[in-house]
């Protein structure tokens, strides 16, 4: 379900922006010929510290600093980084001198030569880790040795997610025993009134029994309201555990107490490192992809590579044996 949210500075542009007086001024020191040296090395952590910061208030994205070296500039560090946000990597500068950080471009006003820009290559395709998530206790779908693992970011009330609920069975049913799902909240609560508590619903019934969970998430998808009656939900939620051998009152309990909670604020948090704001996402062996999308795009990560070494050939037929000649008695 795509978020529509007012419009926002993109995080590259404020990363890399001219803040023109700054480059005029380090212009200034290029010509006065400086001999200033650098401070001392920037502390890393820091630095990420710092930067992850103005993504969070961006909307979101992961920071890696990649290297830092002495600039053509005396007295700065140049410190390169990578942004990752909705599966692609950004390279990024920003220089560093003592406890100052300069967010912006140098220019040499001398030779109208802009001296960052060509440090900067082009954006490239981000990939994940499973370490990279937050999974701990979670009950994963299929197979622990697939080929395929998901990672789903989803929204029980978002109807793209209904959509994709049903690829993904299609999938699973057609290669049996070579996917596996991990599911992570991801409710949009302001476009889905109770998908946050259908998400401290599906919780409290893994608490009871593990499989439950799953049980619940079929049954969100497979009968999906996206009303917002809160009262209507829980007789649901209470009708439907006593149907599947779980406490009823226990599961109202439970997520009326929001206990779980803790468990959606970590999917969240890790959406956030994304730069996810609309569902269903999925991290596919490490792959983001976005939307619902067809079972073609799921079913190429499970073919072979392309590139693959052609099968040896069979080895050529036997030659008949040949009997060797006795040899000759010795004299």
């Amino acid at each position: 379900m795509k978020v529509m949210r007012s419009a926002r500075v993109s995080i590259a542009a404020t990363l890399t922006a001219a803040l023109m007086l700054g480059a005029v001024m380090i212009a200034f020191a290029i010509r006065s010929g400086a001999e200033d040296t650098p401070s001392a090395p920037p502390e890393k952590a820091k630095i990420e510290q710092f930067l992850k910061k103005i993504v969070a208030s961006q909307g979101g994205g992961r920071i890696v600093i990649d290297q830092w070296r002495p600039s053509p500039i005396p007295g700065l560090w140049e410190v390169h980084y990578f942004m990752d946000v909705l599966g692609r990597r950004k390279p990024g500068v920003v220089y560093i001198s003592g406890d100052k950080l300069i967010l912006g471009q140098i220019i040499d006003t001398t030779t109208e030569k802009n001296l960052t820009v060509g440090l900067v290559g082009q954006p490239t395709k981000a990939t994940y880790r499973l370490e990279d998530f937050d999974l701990e206790g979670r009950v994963a779908r299929g197979n622990p040795a697939a080929r395929l693992t998901l990672i789903e970011f989803s929204d029980f009330q978002c109807p793209y997610c209904k959509q994709l609920y049903h690829t993904l069975g299609t999938l699973m049913t057609k290669y049996p025993g070579q996917v596996r799902i991990y599911y992570k909240h991801f409710p949009l609560m302001n476009l889905h009134p109770l998908a946050y508590t259908m998400a401290l619903a599906a919780e409290c019934a893994r608490e009871q029994k593990a499989d439950a969970f799953w049980a619940l998430h079929d049954d969100f998808f497979t009968n999906q309201e996206t009303g917002g009656d809160a009262n209507a939900l829980m007789i649901r939620l209470k009708v439907w555990a006593a149907k599947n051998g779980l406490n009823g009152d226990a599961l109202a309990a439970c997520v009326q107490s929001r206990k779980p909670a803790d468990r959606i604020e970590a999917d969240l948090r890790d959406a956030k490192t994304l730069g996810i704001t609309s569902t269903p996402v999925v991290i596919a062996n490490g792959e983001f992809i976005g939307g619902a999308q067809p079972l073609a795009v799921y079913e190429r990560l499970l073919a072979p590579p392309t590139d693959a070494p052609p099968p040896p050939a069979p080895p050529p037929p036997a030659s008949p044996a040949v009997p060797s000649a006795s040899p000759s008695p010795a004299h």
